[in-house]
């Protein structure tokens, strides 16, 4: 793979845009267009009477196509919560389709609800208190959601699922790419206490040789979060999506840094994952 894309691995950190807004600790790109995209996105997904959590993942996901890539629209002077409804990389975009999901739910569906939703699903615990406390690596994203009834894991329970063990510890090993790190050793030492939790860290995944199996194809649901694990080191996952299935193929929507936006990737999930050499496997989670 010739970059990885998610977060924690973004090696220059973007200037956070001239024109955001920042009320209450939410800070927005646009915040007209911002909340007016949000609530035609719940509108949508409300009329579309669409039952299963999973499908309406799928449907909010499909109202983001097209939106391009930008990487590092996380970063800034503070950290708050930030919400960019125009831009997205593989991690913004997923979250922000689980928090339009988890909001669509409601009855009383808000904009406050979606920006608590989506507080939720980043930050651990649901907190914004500063940098560490963001859910930078996917397998903390994972058992911080798990615990709070977001999501969970079903690696597992896939037949073909193996395990791994791997220490991760990517960020403060290479601190000097991350400007919210720089010269500030206590805010390290935070990300290392984090990183110990996941020492010699046991997971299951799915290798990737394994994927063109036609039974794990049955086993795919439409829905399912998919994220790729990797081979480099220090570092669980590098990329993610959203299962789609399609004229039973196993596709995938996300924000692709080689389309430049958000896409359903033209490659099977296969295809995909056997043409990134830094992929070893997967793992999936769902709502």
């Amino acid at each position: 793979m010739k970059h990885f894309f998610i977060t924690i691995t973004l090696l220059v950190a973007a200037t956070f845009n001239a024109h955001a807004v920042v009320t209450d600790s939410v800070a927005y790109h646009h915040q007209a267009t911002d909340t007016a995209t949000i609530a035609k996105i719940l509108d949508a997904t409300r009329k579309a009477e669409l039952e299963a959590p999973a499908d309406r993942l799928v449907f909010a996901a499909r109202q983001l196509l097209r939106s391009p890539y930008v990487a590092a629209t996380l970063e800034g002077d503070t950290e708050v919560l930030r919400i960019n409804m125009s831009e997205f990389d593989c991690t913004t975009l997923v979250e922000t389709a689980i928090a339009l999901t988890l909001t669509a739910a409601v009855d009383t569906a808000s904009f406050d609800e979606f920006a608590q939703n989506l507080r939720s699903i980043r930050y651990r615990s649901g907190v914004v208190d500063g940098y560490a406390s963001r859910l930078h690596y996917v397998s903390d994203w994972i058992a911080d959601n798990t615990l709070r009834g977001n999501f969970v894991e079903v690696t597992a329970q896939c037949p073909l699922a193996k395990r791994d063990i791997k220490s991760i510890n990517y960020i403060s090993s290479h601190s000097r790419n991350y400007t919210a790190l720089l010269n500030n050793d206590s805010l390290v030492n935070c990300i290392k206490e984090v990183e110990a939790k996941y020492n010699n860290y046991r997971y299951q995944y799915i290798p990737a040789a394994s994927l063109n199996s036609e039974a794990l194809a049955k086993w795919f649901k439409n829905g399912d979060i998919v994220l790729f694990t990797t081979s480099a080191k220090g570092l669980d996952v590098s990329h993610m999506g959203i299962i789609v299935i399609e004229h039973g193929r196993v596709c995938f929507i996300h924000a692709s840094s080689r389309a430049n936006a958000v896409v359903i990737e033209k490659q099977p999930l296969y295809n995909y994952v056997m043409s990134n050499r830094s992929i070893n496997g997967i793992r999936i989670v769902r709502l």
